[in-house]
């Protein structure tokens, strides 16, 4: 009986310094708001003979800034309102919306999990010679979570008290549960280009 209590001592104390360890690490980082009005989300999708382009039209989200190293994102998440997304023409987006199944599955979302620097001096980047890095993270469509493709390329720089990123990524909408686009006239690849560019708002 008194091994059993030790042992739940342990387990305790274990707990306790791991919510401790979370509670520091948390603290050590500064979130930094999305500006909304200077950030922008497009896509390219592919059909038959022709590319459409497209563009989030409601989106916001946060990135957790090291205060040592403020070019540098530990974290990130977006959150984007499926039924916002435009493709400039209004038969074509009732159909996205009916395909997305907005109603149902109103956000789609981003957690960005690793950020890998890989060239150019983090504290002095900019737009002219961005630092590079390797990113990776979950992205939710379709209530489906998938990982996006480790190494996905981004670049980022300091803007006075803005920390600017930009990138650019493949989605591939089969692996989260949709179908396929084709009709007798039309087809879509199930494969869609996305191009980021996020402000984020420094602490």
């Amino acid at each position: 009986m008194q091994f059993a209590r030790s042992e739940y001592l342990v387990e305790m104390k274990a707990l306790a310094l791991l919510a401790a360890v979370l509670l520091a690490a948390h603290a050590l980082a500064d979130d930094a708001p999305l500006d909304e009005q200077a950030s922008s989300l497009k896509f390219t999708g592919h059909a038959f003979l022709h590319d459409f382009h497209g563009e989030a039209k409601g989106f916001h989200g946060t990135a957790q800034i090291d205060p040592a190293r403020p070019e540098l994102v530990c974290g990130a998440t977006l959150i984007i309102s499926a039924a916002k997304l435009t493709t400039f023409e209004d038969a074509r987006d009732q159909n996205m919306a009916t395909w997305l199944n907005v109603t149902a599955n109103p956000d789609i979302t981003f957690e960005l999990k690793k950020v890998t620097p890989l060239a150019g001096d983090l504290a002095r980047a900019t737009k002219a010679h961005p630092a590079q890095f390797a990113v990776s993270g979950m992205f939710t469509l379709n209530k489906v979570r998938r990982l996006l493709a480790p190494g996905t390329p981004a670049t980022a720089w300091r803007d006075g008290k803005k920390l600017v990123v930009e990138g650019t990524a493949q989605i591939n909408t089969e692996d989260h549960g949709l179908p396929e686009v084709r009709t007798l006239f039309l087809s879509v690849d199930q494969k869609v280009d996305i191009a980021l560019h996020l402000e984020f708002e420094l602490p």
